[in-house]
């Protein structure tokens, strides 16, 4: 091949590298699009977590997909149930949550019949530690449970909603007088009694891919739906696990 051949190929080879970057230089568009985003509480918003309308899903796992409500707070479907996302913990894989009903409630509040979290088929756990209350429906309120009552019942405006925990002595009692039904409630402590608690929430543990080593090195964590596998976009490339070092 000729010195002049091959100048020119080399030339050519140039030219198409500098076409096929991004303005910035920037090899790999989903580099610049997994930065993170954030509701309007400034809380950061990234893998495994992803804004939906706002931020890709290949920049989050399946099913972390989050929305911004409009008191700034991102929330998330779990159990056809809204729950608030006070505070993402990225470096233990930790979040406190809690159920959208209970973040404005008070006694004279009425609430809806809420669901039990089922967390089955997610990638979401419960926390260790924690409480469990049993939230019961459909109560008399003239049956000694008043110091219990959270508010009431939509379906029964009449009827009182009643939180207990576990060891309290008047459950057996309230299983027997309240007709709505009973849904199970976890909260982190009860600090500042029942209904505060509720409105604090409790915490969430999730496991996917881990995403420290990619980000370590210089890459922004996603994932491929196509091969159901962890990314690590690069600015120039994506790898499976982490950015090249030099």
């Amino acid at each position: 091949m000729s010195f002049h051949l091959l100048l020119i190929l080399n030339f050519v080879v140039f030219i198409i590298t500098l076409l096929s970057q991004n303005s910035d230089g920037s090899l790999n568009p989903k580099f610049e699009t997994c930065e993170p985003k954030a509701c309007g509480n400034n809380q950061t918003i990234s893998y495994p977590f992803y804004i939906e309308g706002i931020q890709e899903p290949f920049c989050g796992y399946p099913g972390f997909g989050l929305s911004c409500g409009n008191d700034g707070f991102p929330f998330i479907n779990v159990s056809n149930t809204k729950y608030i996302i006070h505070q993402i913990f990225y470096n233990n894989n930790s979040l406190r949550v809690s159920n959208a009903v209970f973040l404005r409630s008070n006694n004279r509040s009425c609430l809806p019949r809420t669901h039990n979290l089922t967390l089955s088929g997610t990638r979401l756990a419960l926390a260790p530690n924690q409480r469990e209350l049993f939230l019961l429906f459909g109560c008399d309120p003239r049956e000694g449970l008043q110091e219990h009552r959270i508010g009431c019942s939509v379906e029964n405006k009449t009827g009182s909603v009643v939180a207990m925990n576990r060891e309290d002595q008047n459950l057996s009692f309230a299983l027997m007088n309240c007709k709505g039904g009973v849904v199970n409630a976890t909260v982190e402590d009860e600090e500042g009694g029942i209904q505060e608690a509720l409105r604090r929430g409790f915490m969430l543990t999730w496991t996917v891919s881990d995403c420290n080593k990619c980000k370590n090195s210089g890459g922004k964590c996603g994932f491929d739906t196509d091969i159901f596998s962890f990314r690590c976009y690069c600015p120039h490339d994506t790898h499976a696990r982490k950015c090249s070092q030099g």
